[in-house]
């Protein structure tokens, strides 16, 4: 047991750093599928045909194995964080794109003919029926990418992008088992924090209305709307932490 606290006691600054360089480059490859995959997976259910191509395609990419896909972006992105980010955001795009895909897409025909029938546009549809109707989907495809994209930067090391990762590599070399502990825990504690995370986001955005009977707690305005702030306040500061961390080790 002492070996395993000694190693914290002399890798801290290591493990802080290497720490904020793992979210920073996992929350840039998870931004970059929510950017894409949201609006992508939007586009595909006004066109049915080439839905199919387009998730095709996002599965065919998801099959590649990690290191086979990292052989292959070497010769583009060369060695280091960029080839990691695009290896996690690789993964990270097709829950996103498909999860969003199939919210938008299994919303009822009655509703969508409502929303005609009041007249509201194209786009007004989408913002105040599809888009709210598809959240529960949406916030579960970007938990999954994003407790995925955890783990799956830890294999990045092997392109020399460090992040956690690197401690489980050298660990493991060099058999100093507390050394690859110290990194598989804390990647394990990043994964558990960013799905807490997500979920208080998804809770405070899903309409109590899609909710089952059950969970329905009929909350003031007040209260949902002090929830959500609070839930879109710690994704601002997740995102401006990644984005400064990134700043500063780069």
């Amino acid at each position: 047991m002492s070996d395993y606290l000694e190693i914290y006691v002399t890798k801290w600054d290591e493990l802080v750093e290497e720490f904020l360089r793992h979210l920073s480059m996992t929350s840039l490859a998870v931004l970059l599928a929510l950017v894409i995959g949201v609006p992508l997976g939007i586009f595909i259910t006004r066109h049915k045909k080439l839905s199919a191509v387009v998730i095709a395609v996002a599965n065919v990419m998801q099959s590649i194995p990690c290191m086979a896909l990292l052989a292959l972006g070497i010769p583009v992105f060369g060695i280091g964080e960029k080839l990691a980010v695009f290896m996690v955001f690789v993964y990270a795009f097709l829950p996103i794109l498909k999860n969003t895909y199939t919210g938008i897409a299994g919303i009822s025909p009655v509703s969508l003919e409502v929303a005609r029938g009041i007249g509201l546009t194209r786009a007004q549809q989408l913002t105040r029926v599809e888009l709210p109707m598809a959240v529960p989907y949406v916030m579960s495809g970007i938990r999954i990418a994003a407790v995925s994209a955890v783990s799956t930067m830890t294999i990045a090391a092997f392109a020399g992008a460090n992040g956690l990762g690197w401690f489980i590599v050298l660990g493991m070399n060099s058999r100093n088992y507390p050394l690859t502990l110290m990194g598989a825990v804390a990647a394990s504690v990043m994964a558990l924090a960013l799905d807490f995370l997500l979920g208080r986001v998804e809770k405070a955005v899903t309409s109590e209305g899609l909710l089952p009977p059950d969970q329905i707690k009929n909350l003031s305005r007040t209260v949902r709307r002090r929830r959500r702030n609070v839930a879109w306040g710690l994704c601002v500061a997740l995102i401006g932490v990644s984005v400064l961390s990134y700043a500063a080790l780069i």
